[in-house]
């Protein structure tokens, strides 16, 4: 499940694969008048606002049933209130009552983030000829291939592969349709559908055997920590800001035990200020609290992110280094 939620901030996924997935749910001919958009989790929103708009369905079901951890802030809507995460049952209730033939179901992060056996079962149990799920998966093959050490920093609970994946489909003797995208701003991903209606391609030999190169992951992550290790001394102090889980990560992983630091997420950032607060990830901060003890900073977000929070940080008067996750000046 995700680790956190906050229905008043202006949550962005990356949309360049958006298009692809309206082309395939075209392709399966359905009557879009006649069918209903129904989300997991607010990580849905955008794809179904999108897919509602494109392939022009007016039954659209905005709902959160993955909920937040009691680690994070309590969802608020907009009038002060707190609101309770749906349970699981509601949104199997939703899915069977709906009045359309057809349901489009959006699960895009569910495979990467569900921890319970018996939660993927169940929701694997809810496909027929009449529900069309789509979904996504981070592209660990991929991931391997650039030598990346993304798996290691990740917020999902999950390593599904492409391969595990397609197996448990096949279990269950689900049609599925997958393809990858990858961009400046996203690690690479898997995106697919599931669809009686797909026309499944058998897959050539060629595409079943794929050999990957032998990844020299261990030994970049001992050069990295190596290299933070050269760059901070007892004396100094490094202050993280955004992406709380590579925050976390860069501390678990690669920070030496002697250094002082402190993480700053969109979670202290929001703590006290009334919805909308908009940017989220560190914008906040950098105006609202005095990095002028620090003599380093990192920003964990991505480089299109940091580039807006640099000129803020400046702006507020910090004179130190500003170094992303390698331990690489960013100005």
């Amino acid at each position: 499940m995700p680790t956190r939620k906050y229905d008043f901030i202006k949550y962005g996924e990356p949309i360049e694969h958006y298009p692809r997935v309206s082309l395939i749910l075209r392709e399966l001919n359905l009557d879009f008048e006649d069918i209903s958009i129904h989300t997991f989790s607010y990580k849905d929103f955008q794809l179904a606002n999108f897919l509602a708009n494109e392939l022009k369905i007016s039954d659209i079901n905005l709902n959160d049933h993955a909920g937040c951890s009691d680690d994070w802030l309590p969802v608020v809507s907009s009038d002060g209130t707190k609101k309770e995460p749906l349970p699981l049952e509601d949104f199997m209730t939703e899915i069977k009552k709906s009045e359309k033939s057809h349901q489009l179901i959006l699960i895009t992060r569910f495979f990467d983030h569900v921890a319970n056996h018996d939660l993927l079962q169940k929701i694997l149990d809810l496909s027929s000829p009449t529900r069309h799920f789509v979904f996504d998966l981070n592209d660990y093959e991929r991931l391997f291939e650039l030598e990346s050490l993304e798996f290691i920093w990740n917020e999902r609970r999950n390593l599904f592969r492409r391969s595990h994946l397609e197996s448990m489909l096949q279990k269950h003797n689900l049609k599925y349709s997958i393809f990858s995208y990858e961009s400046h701003e996203v690690a690479p991903t898997l995106t697919g559908v599931i669809s009686e209606k797909l026309v499944m391609t058998p897959k050539s030999k060629a595409e079943e055997v794929t050999v990957l190169p032998a990844p020299n992951l261990v030994e970049k992550l001992t050069t990295l920590r190596q290299q933070w290790q050269g760059k901070l001394g007892m004396t100094h102090r490094l202050g993280i800001i955004g992406a709380s889980h590579k925050g976390v990560s860069l501390v678990q992983f690669v920070l030496s035990d002697h250094v002082q630091y402190s993480l700053h997420d969109d979670k202290e950032a929001l703590r006290g200020k009334t919805p909308p607060v908009n940017p989220p990830l560190g914008f906040h901060l950098v105006s609202g609290f005095d990095f002028s003890d620090y003599s380093h900073v990192a920003i964990t977000t991505t480089l299109v992110i940091a580039a807006k929070i640099i000129p803020k940080l400046r702006a507020s008067g910090y004179t130190g280094e500003i170094l992303d996750f390698d331990c690489q000046k960013l100005d």
